[in-house]
């Protein structure tokens, strides 16, 4: 793989390639109009300089017919060694003068125009390259020269040799600052990638066995904080979810080890009993034993699918008053078997916005539990005031104060209740149907030793559906 290659799979490779093609583009670009306008400016001067030069030859063979030679007033062009020159004709092509500097040989004739000056690049008498003016300039009537054409010359090689050396200095400039710029651009793009390097040994060292584990909060720059705050909630679900796993799979293997080891004890009697009613008893047992099973398996799945978010409520209206009747109706057998009485204190209806298939479980459970764990005898009373609060109440002689607030977590028992197939999942159960729902339970102990079960935040309706 090519360094080029590697530099683009890197995202410190791309930054720096690209900042570094844009400055190279930028000073190229500089570099380019520099040229420009130091060629123009200096070659400006030079042909003002020519102008005036040839202004001067001129104005001095125009008033002077016959006596064009103007060397012992222009010394500079006098002399062979010098880098001026000049030269006169008049309109039939006739040299009327030269400076000294031609050695008498003939400068280009070029073409001119009366009043306005033409610049050439010409190769001069003496083999140098130069630059010259032209220009015609109009004669009296009465003067027989016509018309007269001047050509001033000046040689540019030490112009070229300086923009030359303007052009290196340039280049060596360009050439500096863009590696001075490339350092401080690598720079940058190290500091300033620094926080995702961060974030990465952060996502790397996130342990799955840790349920606290957290990603790296230090400062990010504003574009990495809705990545960062994505991978943290993902990571967070995560997290949720292996735990919700772990708890699972820990409570069932806790839960069905004793009905397993019953089931097995059960079987082993009742295949060396040659008693048919032993046996009969035996599979019965086992039958019941299996349903606590199957409760306590699907009471696990359901309180997994709330806490997960997978059960979505479906708000409808729906008559609390009416579900309530229906779900003590379904505990009365329950109830008569335990002499319960249960009593309801509502209004004939009343009509809230909620999910109507998870309601009745919220009530199941809530009831369920209320029956399951209330003395022989004993009082279970539910009351549902017209703006939709609701309580449930039951005596529970065998629970301290200090057992209200484990009440909601799952398997928590305080003896094993009337029913000895209860799993101690109803109250979890009920707590975490009420999140789902958007409501709030909250479990209290009076002083009078009843367990009170306060369930608030339905939504009433303000008129029953159908009504006019």
């Amino acid at each position: 793989m090519s360094l080029l290659d590697a530099a683009r799979r890197s995202l410190r490779g791309r930054l720096a390639l690209g900042l570094f093609a844009g400055m190279g583009l930028v000073l190229a670009a500089g570099f380019v109009a520099l040229h420009v306008l130091i060629r123009d400016d200096l070659y400006r001067h030079f042909d003002q300089e020519l102008e005036r030069k040839m202004s001067a030859v001129a104005e001095y063979a125009v008033g002077h017919p016959g006596a064009e030679d103007v060397a012992e007033y222009m010394p500079q062009f006098r002399t062979r060694a010098h880098e001026d020159f000049f030269q006169v004709w008049d309109a039939q092509g006739h040299t009327l003068s030269r400076s000294d500097s031609s050695a008498g040989r003939d400068l280009p004739r070029l073409e001119s125009v009366v009043g306005r000056p033409t610049y050439y690049d010409l190769e001069l008498p003496d083999g140098h390259h130069g630059r010259a003016i032209s220009q015609s300039f109009s004669l009296p009537g009465a003067d027989p020269r016509g018309l007269l054409s001047v050509v001033t010359a000046e040689e540019t090689e030490n112009l070229d040799r300086l923009e030359r050396r303007i052009h290196v200095l340039l280049f060596i400039a360009a050439i500096v600052t863009l590696a001075a710029m490339l350092l401080i651009a690598w720079y940058s793009v190290q500091r300033g990638l620094r926080p995702v390097d961060d974030f990465a040994r952060s996502l790397g060292g996130v342990d799955p066995d840790d349920p606290s584990a957290r990603l790296y909060s230090g400062p990010l720059p504003d574009e990495l904080r809705p990545v960062a705050a994505s991978f943290s909630a993902l990571l967070g679900r995560l997290m949720e979810a292996l735990a919700r796993e772990r708890r699972y799979a820990r409570n069932v293997a806790h839960e069905l080890r004793n009905p397993l080891a019953e089931i097995r004890l059960l079987a082993d009697v009742g295949s060396g009993s040659t008693d048919r009613e032993a046996m009969h008893h035996a599979v019965r047992e086992i039958g019941a034993t299996a349903g606590e099973m199957q409760q306590i398996v699907e009471s696990l799945l359901a309180l997994t699918r709330y806490e997960a978010g997978l059960e979505i409520p479906q708000p409808e209206p729906v008559d609390l008053s009416a579900e309530l009747r229906r779900q003590m109706s379904a505990l009365s057998g329950a109830a008569e078997h335990q002499s319960l009485r249960m009593e309801l204190d509502a209004p004939g209806e009343a009509w809230v916005h909620t999910d109507s298939a998870l309601l009745p479980r919220l009530l199941a459970n809530l009831l369920g539990n209320a029956v399951s764990h209330a003395p022989r005898g004993s009082l279970v009373r539910v009351t549902l005031s017209p703006g939709g609060e609701l309580s449930v109440a039951n005596p529970a002689p065998g629970l301290r104060p200090g057992d209200v607030p484990r009440l909601g977590e799952r398997f928590f028992r305080i003896g094993n209740g009337n029913h000895g197939s209860h799993a101690g999942l109803g109250l979890s159960l009920a707590t975490a149907i009420a999140k789902v729902l958007g409501l709030s339970l909250a479990l209290t102990l009076g002083d009078d030793g009843r367990l009170v079960a306060d369930i608030s935040g339905f939504k009433p309706l303000e008129q029953a559906p159908g009504a006019d």
